[in-house]
């Protein structure tokens, strides 16, 4: 090897240190939980009024049994809310990461789906009638939100969150109570 594959190889590696640590920084990570909150809990309060309307949108698609799209459309709503309230207060980050992710890759499926059906779905009312958004675009968003989703479940930190200040004061309740 000669001295500049050496060179190459060791920024190749700084670099990939940096990115690394970058992926991996709280400030990161909080930026991502609200962000990923915001949208979900937007989308929620935007879908709750126009249910009837989601159920009939989701039936469109042709996936999944005419009462499972039913409840799925009655459940989303509120789900989407909760989930974004537990991100952005930081209670069961990566389960509620990870459900969010799981919400998200069912959108991400079924405009796949259909789009490859080559159904009509050319708007994508993600966000109720509040912010109408070409299937395209709203699949871009999809995968937006499918990495901040996955930045939170895999960053092991809880900076600023409800749950570790939750679980540091549990423990610290434990240890007074066996001193005592």
């Amino acid at each position: 090897m000669n001295v500049e594959a050496i060179s190459e190889d060791g920024c190749h590696q700084s670099r990939a240190k940096h990115i690394g640590r970058l992926l991996l920084h709280p400030y990161l990570t909080l930026a991502s939980r609200v962000a990923l909150a915001g949208v979900f809990v937007f989308a929620g309060i935007a879908k709750l009024p126009y249910i009837d309307t989601l159920i009939w949108e989701i039936k469109q698609y042709h996936i999944l049994p005419q009462d499972l799209a039913t409840a799925y459309g009655y459940v989303l709503p509120p789900l989407e809310m909760a989930l974004g309230i537990l991100l952005v207060v930081g209670l069961f980050l990566r389960i509620s990461a990870s459900v969010s992710a799981l919400v998200v890759l069912s959108f991400t499926i079924a405009k796949i789906v259909a789009l490859a059906r080559g159904l009509d779905i050319s708007i994508c009312s993600c966000f109720g009638s509040a912010v109408p958004l070409l299937a395209v675009h709203s699949l871009a968003i999809d995968f937006v939100l499918l990495a901040l989703a996955f930045q939170i479940v895999f960053h092991r930190g809880e900076f600023l969150s409800l749950g570790a200040w939750l679980s540091a004061k549990a423990e610290s309740d434990e240890e007074s109570g066996e001193v005592a």
